[in-house]
This record gives structure tokens, sequence and C-alpha cells, in this order.
């Protein structure tokens, strides 16, 4: 498989199509700097999926399309085609022709082709994964690549063996599982966390079933009572209701002759405010534009200040990574210091080494010399012994010499002995040494142990301490947020329900009717009471309410009267009162039915404004009997966003109230009530359901808290049971018995060693001793007669020989301790030797840590680098961000321009409005006036239609049944207050029930259902995890076999290839980090021709760096060879002789890999098959020509 063709169109400096066509050996491309040379290979990375425009040189993608010339214009596209021939089928498609396009547009928008077919960039990539050849595989080696593969860049040196050893799928399948892992992890931590609240959930719905069942009895009894007393009471309210109903009729007749005149005016105004509304419209639109270029000003702000931070923010890293150099090359320093002063201490060992070195061979010469001499004397004390004893056989006739022959028997007996006893003496000690000694290792070796325990226990004690202590943070301040919070919930529910307890808020006189019962037959409720509404909407709903808060709500105008005297008698101040009529309302005529469809249209147009949040009767929660008495006081009241939204709408729809989210309110009148007003927890409505919701928290917080300090207690005692001390000190006294114990061993050696020596050389004594008595005993018999004759002669021999002996002894002594100098010169030369030892190795570690100094060194000064480069950018891109800030500054002035010349229409049309309101207005007076009158009618029959409604309303919901309605006869001597009682009674029984959840059942079979769901779903995700870790661990395996496998292979190459570029003989290697994963672990190339030993790579000439990587890579090639390579101006930094070793080897490769080499070189030149010409006959265009050498190539440019 090789590059047999590449087609560029518009690509950087090839305006015009070219045609390459590549065959299979060496192609050179030459010309001028400048010209377009590198424009080739950046076309082949381009179109092989490169996404790195710094990479092509390019500031961004778009760049490289030919940008244009003095006579050519720039154009719209550019695309590049790779042509490969695929008839080995190394790329995994069926067709041996490969076909791979990339095309660019200015728009930005890009497309990849595969055989003329579009395709994904993924495809591409795919498809050459693992065959050497992709965008950033090692096919294109630039020159300056050659610093970055022999750099410690770490990362970029791998990608190559990594694609070489084909684990690049291996490693993009452990990245998909470990997120795959980490995923599944999140989903068991997350699932573990619901089945814990669900538990707690299950446990709190079994209590309030309990709870349920004995409110379901209680209501059973209530029913029954309420029922008959609810059929009675509306009996009574119906006959009151019928008598109002004729007095109604005749005033409303009266009222619809003025509502006729209203509505001609209200037509009139009508079309005028159609016409104000499409002005206000484009007003709305201006205003809406100038809020919009504002938004875009704030944005544009925003966006250089942020930039201005990021500045500042590297400035300061830059100041930082400058002081961490500093430091790091003190660092440096200092331990090269250290390096001197070992080698200055190995010398002085060294030195003392050698002196105990001739020292000890002084000693074993002078030994041997000894040991000579005193062979010779005991040859000479044997030779005066034998001729003693010829004198003895020839004296043996005399008793004397018989007797003075026994004596020296006698001493040589004695002296035998004594020597025996002495060598059981030292034997004994020998025993008893080594006996010692053998108890000692024992002692030692279970010391030992008993310290790897303690360790053992110490490091475990000391992780449980730690993980407590994390435990016992993180609970303690969950504990003190959870009381914080408890406490807080219940400061509002006594807050709260003082504020109820104490009627806070309410009138003077309010106050005093809701805490006496005399004056009134029926129910009295204050409104603040009778309902709620959402948080949000309080402030709001408050503000609407602020007039009719204090209103007491009764059954008939005659506990209104009695009120009115109470508060008179007490002068207990004022109070409202309402009771409202159930009537519905009745036809008005086609005029009233006209002004209710125009009303609702204009509601509906309302809720479209912008601002219009809602209606407040519609924020309001009350029971259904309520709800028309709401309805009267707040049908007109709107709730907005803003105040501004609600001053626009005012203007608009004069008719309504409008209040605010934050309580403001704008009245019909134009009358503006704003300002601060108290907090949402402060106001009078909905005080009750508030407190309800309080108290139903507090159980839940209560029960968490118990939770929390339960488990606070657990790990605090376990943590008290923790002792750190204690074990270390144990620790640090086996150690002091191991130091202890390691004295008498060596205190026993020594004694063991020396009794033995002494044990020997006594036994060669009581050999040699022995040697003579036996002599001297055989001999007793023949010497007898001779002793006698020669008395004299022989005590004479006698003294000599006994002369002999001790000077033999002597010399024997003085040999001995020569022998004991000699051991303790050894043992110093030991101890000397292995001190000089551990110095080189802490040299070796010093030495290493300075390599790494060095390279956290160059790392900084790379980030200094990197930082100046974004801080540079920024500045840059900030001067554009106010270019455009001060564009859009101008954009919004002539907004505001346009804006006002609408605004001045708005106002002329408006003067005519408010005339015809005026008007309209007049008319309603009087109108209102016959409405007032109507009023007072329908306040007694709301009222009433109110209380039946209550009762009818309150029948239905507590028992979902219609109450009955019929004639009785004794309703005069109906006990209603005693009845009334006897149903309170009832219901403040089940109040003080509490909450009750009817449907506890059904959830707390859901719930547990749940529950077994969600472990069924746990012990899954268990299971997957299990799987998942399992799989990782056979891709690791299998990808590092294959990686090593590579490894060891391209080692053997870049050795034997490094040789041949320099020297037999040269050190070269490649190796990994020890202790690490292979996959992930550094690689170190040793490169150190012969008679250079630099102490980095860096530190190579560039010739030598260039066939270093040379080495380097054709080693990858004969493990894995690329089908085709680039090689660009690699070869600049060679000399003659080098350059010939470079095109040798590349000739040597060509056989199985296509090179395409761009060169300057003469001798590179005239070793290629082919040579392209790269020239621009017109500035800025490059064109290509082509010269013939081995076989003729086809052009077209």
């Amino acid at each position: 498989m090789y590059l047999s063709r590449l087609e560029i169109l518009g690509f950087k400096s090839f305006q015009q199509k070219t045609d390459v066509k590549f065959n299979p050996g060496l192609t050179g491309i030459v010309g001028p700097n400048g010209c377009g040379k590198t424009n080739i290979v950046d076309a082949i990375r381009w179109a092989l999926g490169e996404q790195k425009s710094s990479t092509l040189r390019s500031d961004k993608m778009e760049n490289v399309i030919f940008n244009g010339t003095a006579t050519k214009k720039p154009m719209g596209m550019a695309e590049v085609s790779l042509v490969i021939e695929n008839h080995k089928g190394l790329l995994p498609s069926e067709y041996n022709e490969v076909v791979i396009t990339r095309r660019i547009f200015r728009s930005g928008e890009s497309e990849y082709l595969l055989n003329r077919n579009l395709c994904r960039l993924k495809d591409i990539t795919s498809l050459f994964m693992d065959t050497g050849m992709g965008a950033n595989a090692y096919s294109v080696i630039e020159l300056k690549m050659v610093e970055s593969i022999l750099s410690n860049k770490a990362d970029e040196r791998r990608v190559m063996f990594e694609e070489a050893a084909g684990v690049n799928k291996y490693k993009l399948r452990r990245r998909l599982s470990l997120k795959k892992l980490d995923e599944v992890r999140l989903d068991l931590n997350r699932v573990n966390d619901i089945i814990s609240e669900v538990e707690k959930r299950v446990a709190t719905l079994e209590r309030q079933a309990k709870r349920a069942d004995k409110f379901n009895v209680l209501s059973s009894q209530l029913k029954e009572i309420e029922l008959e007393f609810v059929s009675r009471k509306l009996a009574l309210l119906e006959l009151e209701k019928q008598a109002l109903y004729i007095r109604k009729d005749e005033t409303a007749q009266r009222r619809s002759l003025i509502d006729a005149e209203i509505d001609s005016l209200e037509e009139n105004l009508n079309g005028l405010k159609h016409e104000l509304d499409a002005i206000e419209e484009q007003l709305r639109e201006k205003r809406n534009a100038i809020t919009a270029e504002t938004e875009k000003i704030h944005h544009a702000s925003q966006a250089v200040s942020v930039t201005d931070e990021r500045r500042k923010s590297l400035q300061k890293n830059l100041l930082t990574y400058e002081k961490e150099i500093e430091d790091l090359k003190q660092d440096e320093e200092y331990t090269s210091s250290l390096i001197e002063e070992y080698k200055e201490r190995i010398e002085e060992l060294s030195s003392e080494l050698a002196t105990l070195r001739v020292r000890k061979e002084e000693i074993e010469s002078t030994k041997d010399i000894r040991a000579e001499e005193l062979e010779k004397k005991r040859a000479g004390l044997d030779n005066f012994s034998q001729a003693l004893l010829k004198k003895h056989r020839d004296l043996s006739y005399l008793e004397n010499q018989i007797a003075a022959l026994r004596k020296t028997i006698d001493g040589e007996a004695a002296q035998l002995r004594q020597r025996e006893e002495q060598k059981l003496r030292q034997d004994e000690k020998a025993v008893k040494s080594a006996q010692f000694l053998d108890n000692l290792q024992k002692d030692r070796a279970e010391t030992e142990s008993q310290i790897a325990s303690a360790e053992t226990e110490l490091a475990e004690a000391q992780k449980r301490k730690e993980q407590l202590e994390q435990l016992l943070s993180s609970l303690r301040k969950q504990e003190a947020d959870e009381k914080n919070l408890l406490f807080s919930i219940k400061d509002k529910i006594t807050f709260i329900k003082n504020l109820i307890d104490n009627l806070e808020g309410f009138s003077k006189g309010s106050k005093l009717l809701m805490e006496k019962d005399e004056w009134t037959s029926g129910q009295k409720n204050l409104l603040g009471n009778l309902g709620n509404t959402p948080v949000k909407f309080r402030l709001a709903v408050e503000s609407a309410l602020r007039n009719n808060i204090n209103n007491i709500i009764v059954s008939s105008i005659d506990d209104v009267l009695k009120g009115i005297s109470l508060l008179k008698s007490g002068n207990a101040g004022k109070a409202s009162f309402y009771f409202a009529s159930a009537e519905e309302e009745k036809p008005k005529g086609l005029a009233g039915f006209f002004r209710s469809y125009i009303r609702k249209k204009d509601r509906k147009k309302l809720e479209q404004s912008e601002g219009f949040i809602s209606w407040v009767y519609d924020a309001i929660e009350t029971e259904t009997r309520w709800k028309p008495f709401f309805s009267k006081i707040v049908h007109d009241f709107v709730i907005t966003d803003t105040l501004e939204s609600a001053l626009k709408l005012s203007a608009k729809y004069r008719e309504y109230t409008f209040t605010t989210l934050e309580g403001d309110i704008v009245y019909p009148s134009g009358v503006i009530e704003a300002g601060s007003i108290p907090g949402p927890d402060e106001t009078i409505f909905g005080r009750k359901k508030l407190l309800e919701e309080l108290n139903g928290a507090v159980p839940g917080h209560e029960e968490n808290l118990a939770l929390l300090q339960g488990e606070i207690h657990k790990a605090e005692e376990e943590l008290s049971f923790i002792d750190l001390k204690t074990i270390s000190d144990r620790i640090k006294v086996l150690n002091n018995e191991i130091n202890s114990i390691e004295r008498q061993i060596n205190q026993f050696e020594y004694e063991k060693k020396k009794a033995e020596e002494e044990s020997e050389r006594l036994a060669g004594e009581i050999k040699t001793i022995s040697v003579s008595l036996e002599t001297n005993r055989s001999q007793i018999a023949q010497n007898e007669s001779e002793y006698t004759s020669f008395k004299d002669a022989v005590k004479a021999d006698e003294e000599q020989a006994n002369t002999l002996q001790l000077e033999y002894k002597k010399s024997e002594q003085e040999n001995a301790e020569l022998i004991t100098t000699l051991n303790d010169a050894i043992v110093s030369i030991e101890r000397k030797g292995g001190e000089i030892r551990n110095l080189e190795s802490s040299i070796k570690n010093s030495e290493q840590n300075i390599i790494n100094i060095q390279q956290r060194i160059e790392k900084r000064r790379k980030d200094i680098e990197t930082a100046q480069d974004e801080y540079d950018y920024l500045e840059e891109l900030n001067t554009e961000r106010r270019i455009e800030l001060t564009e859009l500054q101008n954009g919004r002035e002539l907004l505001r321009g346009e804006e006002k010349q609408i605004d001045d229409l708005s106002k002329e049309k408006k003067v005519v409005v408010v005339q015809i309101e005026s008007d309209v207005h007049k008319k309603r007076k009087e109108k209102e006036a016959l409405g007032d009158e109507i009023f007072q009618i329908e306040l007694s029959l709301n009222q009433l239609a109110l209380n039946i409604g209550n009762l009818i309303d309150h029948t239905k919901e507590s028992y979902g049944v219609e109450p009955e309605v019929k004639e009785y006869d004794d309703l005069g001597t109906y006990d209603f207050d005693g009845i009334q009682n006897q149903i309170n009674e009832l219901k403040q029984s089940r109040k003080n029930l509490g909450a009750i959840n009817f449907d506890a059942y059904t959830e707390y079979e859901e719930e547990k259902t749940r529950m077994e769901f969600l472990q069924g779903q746990r012990d899954d995700l268990t299971v997957a995890e299990t799987d998942l870790l399992k799989t990782i661990e056979e891709i690791n395996e299998t990808a590092q076999t294959l990686f090593m496998d590579t490894f060891n292979k391209i080692r053997a190459h870049y050795i034997s290839i490094f040789r041949k570029l320099f020297n037999e003989g040269d050190e070269a290697d490649l190796r990994l980090e020890e202790d690490a994963d292979p996959l992930e672990a550094k690689i170190e190339i040793i490169a150190k021709p012969k008679g250079k030993r630099p102490l980095t790579i860096e530190q190579l000439s560039g010739g030598e760096k260039t066939l270093t990587a040379i080495a380097l890579l054709f080693a990858i090639y004969m493990v894995k060879p690329s089908p085709f390579c680039i090689l660009d101006e690699i070869d600049a930094p060679l000399d003659d002789a080098n350059i010939d070793r470079f095109t040798r080897i590349i000739r040597d490769f060509s056989k199985d890999t296509q090179f395409i080499i761009i060169t300057h070189n003469k001798r590179t030149m005239e070793a290629t098959d082919a040579l392209y010409g790269i020239t621009m006959q017109e500035i800025g265009v490059s064109k290509l020509v082509s010269v013939k050498f081995n076989e003729e190539l086809g052009i077209s440019a």
C-alpha cells in the first residue's frame, strides 16, 4: 500500500488544480524558501484529518483557503484528495484504491468524503487507526518534531509507540469503560440515597395509617349529627331569603336608564383607545429595542471586565512561576553541594581502605614468614629430641638417664592434660555462644514480627481515625444545619402563633368582637383567616385585601347591629362587617349582555399584556363558600410583576386596580401606594395555613436531628477507643529491643569465632604433644642403661630441649596474635567498603533529584510561555470588544430619537381620551349613586346566599352529599346552639389528631413496592460494576502485553540502527519508567555517542539529535512499517558524512515504505528516484515541475 496521487485545489498557495503522482521508492520535493514546499505536507496532513490550525501554521482553519494575490481573487473553497493504493488490504476497505477528500468553505463549513461519498471525520480516523498513517501518527516527520520526539514531553513520544503497538483501540475501549464505570457508580450512589429516603418514608406512612383509622371513627359520628343540623338551618335561611328578592327588582329598573347613556359615550371612547393602543404598541416596540441594545452593551462591558480580570490573574501566575524556578535552582545547588560532600567522604574512606589493605598484606606476609620460622623451630626441636633419644639408647644402662627420660614424659603428659582442659573450655564456650546466638536470632525474628504487626495496626488505626474525624466533621455540620433550620421553624411557629392568638394586625374593634360570642347567633369569621395564597403572591394579595382584612363575616343583619352596639358600649372603636346574598345575577337585557361581552374581551386582552401575572381572585386559595365573597372584593384586582408594569397597564385599563409582587398598588383613581411593607412571613392573610405547614415540617426535622446525633455519638465512641500513642510507644519499645538484640548477637558471634579459633590452635598443640609423648614412651626401655652412664650429658640436653620448647611456644603464641590482628583488619576493610557503597548510592539518588528539578524548571518555563501567549491574545480581544461596545452605544442613541417622536404623538391622543373619559366619569357617578342603593339591598341577599352556600358547600366538602332541604314545624323550639356545641366538640377531638394522610395505606404499599424495586436496581448496578472492572482488567492486560512486546522489539532495533548511524560500541537504549503502568509510563531515550557522556539528550548536537530521532523512527518502522513517510527537511542539521548514512538507511527502508522527502541537500536529492520542484513564478501562487531520474512521472499542473 502506498500514496499514489495527491490532488490540490485552492489550498494555501496552490490556487490552480495540482495533480501529483507518486510511485513507490524515494520522491524528493525541492525549491527555494517560501515557495510552498511545506504546503504539500500540510495538504496531506490536512486531508488525513488534522484539526489543529496551529499545526497547519494558521490562526484558524479557514485560512488554509487560497487568499488571493495582487492579480488573483481569493477562492471560496479549498479541496485536497489523497489516492491510496490498497492492494495489500491494510486499510479495512474492500476497494483496491481508496480516495480520501476534505473540503472547507469560507463560511466555516467543511466536508469529508470517502471514495467520493460524504462521511464523518470519525470514519476517516477509524480507517487509519493503528496503521501508522493518521494525522498524528509517525508517517509525517518535520524537523521541529525531532526536538519534540527527544524532548521531555513523554506524551508526544508515546503516541508513536502506541500507534506501532496498535493499542489505541484498547485505550479508547478502556476510556469508554472507565466512563461507563463512573456512571454506574454515580447511579449506584444515587440509588442508595433514594433507598435511604424511601425507607424513612415507609416508616412514616405506617404511623400515619394508624392515625387515619381513629379519624374515620370520629368522622362517622360527626356526619350523622351535622347532616340533620344543616338541613334545619337551611330551612330557616330559605324563609328569610324569599322576602328580600322583591325589594331588589324595583331599584334595578331605575339604574338601567343611566346605563344606555354610558354605553354611547364608551363606544366613542373605545375607538380612540384602539388608535392609542396602536401608537402605544409602536412606542413599546421602540423601548423594547432600546432595552435590548442596553442589554447588549451591558454584556459587552461585562466581557471586557472579565477579560481584564483574567489578564491580572495571568500576570500573577507569571510571577509565581518565576519565583518557583528560583526556588528549584536553589534546591539544585544544594543537592550538588551534597554530592560534593559525599565524594569527599568517599575519597577519605578510600584512602583509609587502601591503608588497611596494605596493612593486611603486610600482616599476611609476616604471618607466612613466622609460620615458616615456627616450622623450622619445630623441626630443630624434633632433631634435638631425636639426638637425645639416641643418647638415651646409648646410655640405656644408666638409671639416671631413665629417670630423666621419665621426667620428660611426665612433663609432656601434664602439658597434654592442660591443653585438653583448655580446649574443652573453649569448645564449651563456643557451644554456649552458638546457643545464645540461636535464641537471640529467634527473639529478633519474633520482635520484628511484632513490629510489623504493630505498624500495620498503627496504619489501620490512623486511617480509621482520619475517616472518623472526617465523618464527625461532616455529621456535626449537618447537625448544626439541622438545628438551625429546626430552631428557625419553631421560632416562626411561635411568632405566627402569637400573631394568630393575639389577632395582631387586626383593629381593636375586630379583636373585641372575635373574643366575645354573645353578640352573634351564628358563626363569625375574620376575612384574614378565611384563605391562603402561595408565598410569591402573599405581598400582592395582602395589599389587595388591606382595606377589607379586618372585615368580620356574619350570618345576618341582626348580628351586625348587635356587634355595633357592643362596640359602642365598650368604646372599642369601629369594625367592618359583611354578609352576602347568594342571589345570581339576573339578565340585564341586550345592552347588559353587550357590556359583559366587552368586559370579558378587555379582561382577556389584559391577561395577554406584558407584566400581567394573575388575577388576585385566582391567587386566593379558600373554601368554595367564601369564593363569591372574595370575588366581589377583588374581582377587578390584577397582580403585575413590577410597579412599572402596573403603571403602564393602569394607564390603559383604568377600571382595574393593579398590585405588584412587592405589594405596591395603583388604584383606578391614579392613587399609588408603595414603599416598605412586612415580609411574606409577617402578612395577615394565610397565617393559619402557614402555621399548619410549619407544624407539619417539625417532626421530620426532629427525626433527622435524632438520627444525626445518634451517628455522632457512635462515631465519637469509636474514636475514643483509638489510642495511637500506645501503639507508637509499643513500636518504639520493640525497636529498642531489636537494637539491643543486634548488639548481643554481634558480641556473641565475636566470642564464638574467637573460641573456635582458640580450640583449633589447642587441638594442634595437643596433637604435637601426644606424638612427642608416644615417642618418648617407646624409647624409655632402650635408654635406661644409657641414661645412667650419661646422666650429666642428658641433663644438659634436657635443659637445651626445654629452652627450644619455650622458644617454640613463644613463637606459636606470637603467630596466633598475628592471626587475630589479620582478622580485625579484614573486618575493618569490609566495614569501610560498605560505607563507600552507601555513599555512592546517595550520590546516584542526588543526581536523579537534580534531573527531576531540571525537568520541573523546564515545565515552569513552558507554563510562563503559555501564560504570556494567552495574555497577549486577551489584550487583542479586549481592543475588539471595546470597538463593538462603542458601535452598540451609537445604535441605542438612534433608537431613543425615534422613541421620542412616537411618544409625542401618544401624548396628543391621550389628551382627547382624557376629555371623553371625564364625561363618562360624570355619568358613572350618577349610576353609582343608584348602584349604592341596590348594593344595600344586595348585602342582605348576598349574606343569606353566602350562609346557605356555606352550609351546602361545607356539607358537600365534608361528607360528599347534598344536604336535604324540607319543611319543619319545630324550628322555633330546635336547640341550634346545643347541637352546634356537640358538633364543635367532635370536630375538636378530630382536630387534636393533627394532620391526617387519608392515602397512607395506598402510599405505604406503593412506597414499599418502590423500595423493593430500587433494591433490585441496586443489585443490578453492583453486578454491572463488577463486570466493568473485569472488562477493564482484561483490556489492560491485553494492551500491556501488546505494548511491551512492541516496545522490546523497537528497543532492540533502535540499539542496532543507532550503532549503524554512529559507531559500534556507542551506548543507546530505551527505558520505561520503573514501577509504573506500562501504558502510562514515561519512555526515556538513551543516546551516548562514543567519547561523549551527556547528562541529558538535549546536550547532543543538532545532527546527533536528528540521527537519534531517525534511529528511533526506523526502529518503529522495522516493527510496524508505515505505508508512506514524509520527511520535511529533517536532514538540514546533518553534514555530508551523516547525509550518506541517512540516505543509505532511507534506501534500505524504501523497499517496504514509500518516502517523500522535502530537502535542500544535494546529496539527498541525488539519492531520490524522482524529484519535484516547487516554484513561484507568480508571487503567492505555487507551481509544480518534475525532474526524471529512475522513471518517468506524469505531472499535470
